[in-house]
C-alpha cells in the first residue's frame, strides 16, 4: 500500500479547511458537508464528538423508514472521536458498506449465510479510511455480494430512496446512497463492480466518482482486468467527493498514476465530448431520461464545450455476454466460499435466488468460456480507450430509467423475467469498469414525477481531475445541493 505521510495529511487537511467556502460560492447555499464540518472542527466550532453524536440522532431518525444500517457501531465511533484522530477527514461522521470488512463487527455481505459472521481483519479500505480520520457510525446496506442494482436482500429487507420511499435507492451502495440523501451524514464509503457508486447517486441526487482501477492506495496492485471493483464514496457535494478522493488516493513510488491532489474548483478547459444516449445493447433510454441527457448536453454546449453526438465503437451483445460470464464467476466464488463457511454446500435458504442464476451464467462455458469472455473484454478495453485519442469526454446516462420501484428487480425474481428489464435499466456502466476508465454520475435533473436522475462523465484511466472540474462548474451551475428529498433529517 502507498504510504501517505502525516506531513502530507496535514498539509491536505490546511487546504480543505482554506477551500470552505469555496472561491465564487455563496457559503450561505452550501449545505453543512464535510468540507464545512472540516472547517469548523479546524476553527475550533465544534468537536467530532459533538458532529458523532448530531449523525447518531439523524440516523435513529430515519433508518427504520429507508433501512439504510445494519450494524449501528455507535460505542466505537463515540470512542473514536473522543480521542480526536488526525488526517484530512479527521473526525467526520461516515458509514462503511457492509461489503468491507472491520474487524470484530457482523460482515454480511448482504448474505443470510452470514448472518452471525464477525470479521477478523480489516479491508484495506477501512484501513485507508481509518488513516484519513473518517469516523464510521455504522454499516451501510448492500444487496447479497453487491451482485445487482438495488438494495433489496433478504437478509436485511429492501433499502427505500428518501425521495420516495416506494422506489429503490438503487445497488449496490444501497444504504449509503439513500443516509447521505436523507442528510445523516455527508459522505459515505461506496464501492463500485459494475456501477454501484453511479447507480446509487443517481437514483438518489447525488455525486458519484468512480476511481479508475489501481488508482486508491487500498488498490495499487489490482490493475488486472479481472479487478473490476473499486472504492470511494457517494456525497452530496463535489467539494466532499474531492476531499475524499484526495485522502483515498495512491502517491509515491507505487501510484499507478501522478497524484489529482485536492481538486478546489472548475478549470478553463475546454473540452471534447462525446454525448452517447444509446447503451451497449442499442437501446434508448425513457423519456424522462432523455430529457436531462439533452439539458446537460446543452449546459456543456453552452460552457463552450464541443459535444458531439456519438454511439458505443464495441459491440454490445457480446461485450454483455462477456461480463455477465466474469460476473456470473464472481458469484459461483461466492457459493464456493459460503459453502466452505458452512461446511457444506449453500442451499436456498443460505443464499438468494439471483446469486445462483448469476453463477450458472459464469460456468455455463466453463474454463473456454470464461477465457472467450476475458478476450472480448480485453478487446472491449483497446476499443474504448483508443476514443480518448480524440475527445476528453465520454457522456452517457447513468440508467436507462428513474430509479425502480422496490421489488422490480428483487433477487426473487427469476432471472429469465428479469434479464430484458436490467439490460435496459443498467446497460450503460459497466463498461468503464471492465476498462478501468475513471467516471463520475452527477444530478444533472429529475424525473416528471420527482425523482432524481443523474448523467455519466467518463474519461481515461487517470483522468480523475479532468471530471471533478467539470463537476465543479455543473454544480456551479444546477446547485443540486440545495434540493432536498421529502424525508430529510440534515442541517
Amino acid at each position: 500500500m502507498t504510504s501517505f505521510s502525516r506531513r502530507r495529511f496535514l498539509e491536505a487537511a490546511a487546504t480543505l479547511a482554506a477551500v470552505a467556502p469555496l472561491s465564487g460560492v455563496d457559503a450561505r447555499a452550501m449545505p453543512l458537508d464535510a468540507t464545512a464540518m472540516a472547517d469548523a472542527l479546524t476553527r475550533g466550532r465544534t468537536t467530532s464528538s459533538a458532529l458523532v453524536e448530531a449523525a447518531i440522532a439523524r440516523l435513529e431518525r430515519v433508518n427504520p423508514k429507508i433501512n439504510a444500517v445494519s450494524f449501528k457501531d455507535y460505542d466505537r465511533a463515540r470512542a473514536l472521536a473522543a480521542r480526536r484522530p488526525g488526517g484530512p477527514l479527521a473526525g467526520i461522521p461516515t458509514l462503511v458498506k457492509e461489503l468491507a470488512a472491520q474487524k470484530g463487527l457482523p460482515w454480511t455481505e448482504g448474505a443470510r449465510a452470514y448472518k452471525d459472521r464477525i470479521a477478523d481483519k480489516d479491508t484495506p479500505i477501512v484501513t485507508v479510511m481509518a488513516e484519513a480520520g473518517l469516523v464510521s457510525i455504522g454499516r451501510s446496506t448492500s444487496p447479497e455480494f453487491g451482485l445487482t442494482a438495488t438494495g433489496e436482500a433478504l437478509v436485511n429487507g429492501p433499502t427505500r430512496n428518501p425521495w420516495n420511499l416506494d422506489h429503490s435507492s438503487g445497488g449496490s451502495s444501497s444504504g449509503a446512497a439513500a443516509a447521505v440523501a436523507a442528510g445523516v451524514v455527508p459522505f459515505a464509503h461506496a464501492s463500485d463492480g459494475g456501477g454501484s457508486i453511479r447507480i446509487p447517486a443517481s437514483c438518489n441526487g447525488l455525486v458519484g466518482l468512480k476511481p479508475s482501477r489501481g488508482r486508491t492506495r487500498d488498490a495499487v496492485k489490482l490493475t488486472r482486468i479481472v479487478n473490476i471493483s473499486v472504492n470511494n464514496c457517494v456525497s452530496r457535494t463535489v467539494r466532499d467527493t474531492a476531499a475524499w478522493f484526495a485522502a483515498i488516493e495512491a502517491t509515491g513510488p507505487d501510484a499507478n498514476y501522478p497524484p489529482s491532489g485536492l481538486v478546489t474548483g472548475p478549470s478553463g478547459q475546454k473540452l471534447r465530448i462525446t454525448a452517447a444516449a444509446v447503451n451497449a445493447a442499442g437501446l434508448m433510454p425513457d423519456a424522462d431520461v432523455m430529457a436531462v441527457f439533452e439539458t446537460a448536453r446543452r449546459m456543456l454546449t453552452k460552457f463552450g464545450h464541443q459535444v458531439t453526438d456519438g454511439k458505443p465503437n464495441w459491440d454490445g451483445a457480446s461485450v454483455s455476454d462477456a461480463f455477465l460470464t466474469l460476473w456470473g464467476t464472481g458469484a459461483g466464488m461466492n457459493i464456493q466460499a459460503v459453502s466452505k463457511y458452512l461446511g457444506r454446500a449453500a442451499g436456498p435458504d443460505d443464499l438468494e435466488p439471483l446469486t445462483f442464476s448469476m453463477a450458472a451464467i459464469g460456468t455455463k462455458g466453463g474454463e473456454a468460456g470464461l477465457a472467450k469472455a476475458l478476450a472480448t473484454l480485453t478487446d472491449l478495453q483497446q476499443r474504448y480507450l483508443s476514443q480518448f485519442e480524440t475527445i476528453d469526454i465520454f457522456m452517457t446516462p447513468v440508467l436507462g430509467k428513474p430509479p425502480a420501484r422496490i421489488g422490480e428487480y428483487a433477487p426473487t425474481v427469476p432471472y429469465e423475467q428479469m434479464a430484458d428489464r436490467l439490460a435496459a435499466y443498467v446497460g450503460y456502466t459497466p463498461v468503464e469498469n471492465v476498462v478501468g476508465a475513471a467516471s463520475i454520475s452527477l444530478p444533472i435533473g429529475e424525473s416528471r414525477s420527482g425523482l432524481p436522475i443523474g448523467i455519466q462523465f467518463a474519461t481515461k484511466p487517470g483522468g480523475e481531475r479532468v471530471l471533478l472540474e467539470l463537476a465543479y462548474a455543473l454544480e456551479r451551475e444546477l446547485e443540486w445541493y440545495r434540493r432536498k428529498p421529502p424525508l430529510w433529517v440534515g442541517g
